[in-house]
């Protein structure tokens, strides 16, 4: 199940910023290389790849012509939040040893890989600063995905064998509200990702039937079809 996952969303991730650097005039490459590598990371190889990945800034491929002032500050301002919370993650790897502390970690550097996938789609660059959507994704990368961190930070020095039973247990239990709470987040993120895929793909519809009822029959006047 985690490898078709793995595959589902990493066509998911190249359709998104495929479109993206399209529309920006940058090629393919760089958007099949990060779907690739988000969908490693579903597939099950999370614990190596982001351990080797250091934060990057997402490229706003579209000019600042075609991305209001308002959108763009906002997004520039979620790539900023998105860099210092997976450099946070990256601190903290190095200083957990249980494997569900380092499961969480890696679940939370992914919802960040996930944001930064869709600041990079056309359909995010396009709409408003106050845009739901886009409210969300800073709302994810300033709040939800920190204080879930901070949690996570606050609660693995109780895990030790030299704290009481009860301290354990009670941490145990913060673990797995964490560990609930992002998976609210990975659903939201499905949905927007699911919405965003979909936009594309009724365009594809619709420049398809485009294409078919244009060069269905050869035209008499070869100058037309250019």
């Amino acid at each position: 199940m985690p490898v078709v996952l793995a595959g589902v969303l990493g066509i998911s991730s190249f359709m998104l910023l495929g479109v993206s650097a399209l529309v920006g005039g940058a090629g393919l490459l760089t958007p099949f290389l990060a779907s690739l590598g988000i969908a490693a990371v579903a597939g099950g190889g999370s614990a190596f790849l982001l351990r080797n990945r250091r934060p990057r800034p997402t490229r706003l491929g579209r000019s600042a012509e075609e991305i209001s002032s308002g959108t763009r500050a906002m997004l520039e301002k979620i790539v900023k939040d998105s860099i210092q919370q997976r450099r946070r993650i990256h601190r903290m790897r190095r200083r957990v040893q249980g494997p569900t502390e380092k499961r969480l970690l890696d679940r939370a550097e992914t919802l960040l890989l996930r944001v930064d996938a869709l600041l990079g789609s056309a359909a995010l660059q396009s709409r408003r600063a106050s845009d739901p959507d886009v409210m969300l994704l800073e709302g994810m990368t300033e709040r939800y995905v920190p204080e879930l961190v901070g949690a996570l930070e606050d609660t693995v020095g109780f895990l030790t064998p030299t704290s009481t039973e009860d301290t354990r247990a009670r941490a145990a239990g913060n673990l797995q509200r964490i560990d609930e709470q992002l998976a609210v987040l990975d659903g939201r993120l499905d949905r927007l990702e699911h919405e965003v895929v979909s936009g594309v793909s009724r365009t594809l519809d619709v420049h398809s039937e485009f294409l078919r009822a244009r060069f269905s029959e050869p035209s008499a006047d070869p100058a037309a079809d250019r």
